[in-house]
C-alpha cells in the first residue's frame, strides 16, 4: 500500500526554526529539505512524483510555496532527489551532513519515535507517535500509537519524517495497515544521496529553451492552488490552469535566467473564460533587474486584463532576471479563475 493522503493527526506545532519537511503538490506527498554546499534539495519517496520532474513544496511557520526540479531517480529504492529553487531554498537549514551518522546503536535503546509531516496547504506541522516494532539494515517498521480515527497511515505521509533520539532516522515508504508505516533508514538514504549527488547545483536547473518565446520557471507561488502553477512554465500548459478565486491576490515569480541579466520586451497572458471560470482583470508586474543575491524590483505600468481574456504589456525594452505577476482581481469573482497563455519575449 502507497501512501499518499493524511489529514490532522495528534498535535500542532505552531513554532519551527529549520523547515526540515515540505509538502508536495497538494498532499500527494511530502520531502525532506537538507543543504549540501550552499544549495537546498529535498529528498522523496519517487513514487509521490513518479510522472512529473516538476514538483511543488509548501512549508509552514511562516507558510511559503516554491517550486523544484528531480534531477535523480533511483525506482529500486523509490527514492527521488530534487533541487530546491527561490527563496524557498533559504529556509533549508538541515546539512546533508548531519543525516549521515549511524543510528544502530540508538535504534536498539529506543522503542518510539515521532513521523513529522506537512498539512493543509502547507499550513502546519504534524507529530504522530510512533512505536518501533522492527528494524534491519535498510528498514524501520513503525506502529501509530496516537490514538483516533485520523491517526492512520493514509495517503499523503509517503515521505514524511521519522525521529528519534532527536535525530531523523528515516523516510517513509509504504504501509502495510492504515496503523504501520515503514520508513527507510537514513543512513541509506544519506549514502544514495552522496553517490549521487553533484558538488555544485544539477545542469539541469538552468532555464531551458521555448518555441514560443523566452524559456522560463516559476519559482515561487503565493495563493490559490500551489501544486498547478507550474503547469505555466512552457511546454507544460497541456490544459488551461484553473485556480480557486478567494479574493486575496495570486502572485507566482517566474525565473528567466539564475545568473544573468537576459532582455524582455513584452509579457502576454491569454484567458479562454466560459460560463463557469473567469479572466482575470487587474494585474500588477515587477521586473528583478538586480543580479543572482543582489536584487532590485521595479514595477511595470500594465492595463487591465480585457474581459476576453487578452492582457499583452511592452516593457520598451529592458532586462530582468525575473518577473513577479499579481493578480489583483477578476471580472467575476464567484467564479475560479482560468489562464490559458503565459508568454514572455
Amino acid at each position: 500500500m502507497m501512501l499518499r493522503r493524511i489529514f490532522a493527526l495528534c498535535c500542532l506545532v505552531t513554532q519551527v526554526h529549520a523547515a526540515d519537511v515540505a509538502l508536495v503538490d497538494d498532499e500527494l506527498g511530502q520531502a525532506l529539505l537538507f543543504s549540501n554546499r550552499g544549495l537546498c534539495y529535498a529528498v522523496l519517496p519517487n513514487h509521490v512524483s513518479a510522472t512529473r520532474n516538476r514538483i511543488s513544496l509548501a512549508i509552514p511557520a511562516p507558510a511559503e510555496v516554491g517550486s523544484a526540479e528531480i534531477f535523480w531517480r533511483d525506482p529500486e529504492n523509490d527514492l527521488a532527489l530534487a533541487y530546491v529553487e527561490s527563496t524557498l531554498g533559504n529556509r533549508c537549514q538541515v546539512d546533508l551532513n548531519d543525516l549521515g551518522g549511524d543510528n544502530s546503536n540508538m535504534l536498539q535503546s529506543t522503542a518510539t519515535g515521532m513521523i513529522k509531516s506537512v498539512h493543509f496547504g502547507g499550513a502546519f506541522f504534524d507529530r504522530i507517535g510512533a512505536a518501533m516494532v522492527d528494524v534491519d539494515d535498510s528498514f524501520i517498521t513503525v506502529r501509530i500509537t496516537d490514538t483516533g480515527i485520523d491517526a492512520e497511515a493514509m495517503q499523503g505521509l509517503s515521505g514524511a519524517v521519522l525521529t528519534a533520539g532527536n535525530r531523523f532516522v528515516g523516510i517513509a515508504i509504504d504501509a502495510e495497515t492504515t496503523q504501520s508505516a515503514r520508513f527507510l533508514r537514513m543512513e541509506r538514504i544519506a549514502a544514495l544521496i552522496r553517490a549521487n549527488l553533484s558538488t555544485d547545483h544539477p545542469d539541469n536547473r538552468a532555464v531551458g529553451e521555448s518555441t514560443d518565446g523566452k524559456g522560463f520557471r516559476v519559482t515561487s507561488f503565493e495563493g490559490g492552488d500551489k501544486a498547478g502553477v507550474i503547469s505555466l512554465e512552457p511546454g507544460s500548459l497541456t490544459a488551461p490552469w484553473i485556480a480557486n478565486w478567494t479574493g486575496e491576490p495570486i502572485s507566482f515569480e517566474i525565473t528567466l535566467s539564475n545568473d544573468t541579466l537576459v532582455e524582455l520586451h513584452q509579457v502576454v497572458m491569454g484567458s479562454v473564460p466560459g460560463d463557469q471560470t473567469t479572466s482575470p482583470r487587474r494585474i500588477a508586474l515587477s521586473i528583478d533587474r538586480g543580479l543572482s543575491g543582489n536584487p532590485y524590483w521595479t514595477d511595470i505600468a500594465t492595463p487591465d486584463m480585457s474581459p476576453t481574456g487578452v492582457f499583452e504589456v511592452s516593457t520598451g525594452g529592458t532586462v530582468a532576471r525575473r518577473l513577479r505577476i499579481r493578480i489583483l482581481d477578476v471580472w467575476h469573482s464567484d467564479r475560479p479563475i482560468r489562464l490559458d497563455r503565459l508568454t514572455i519575449n
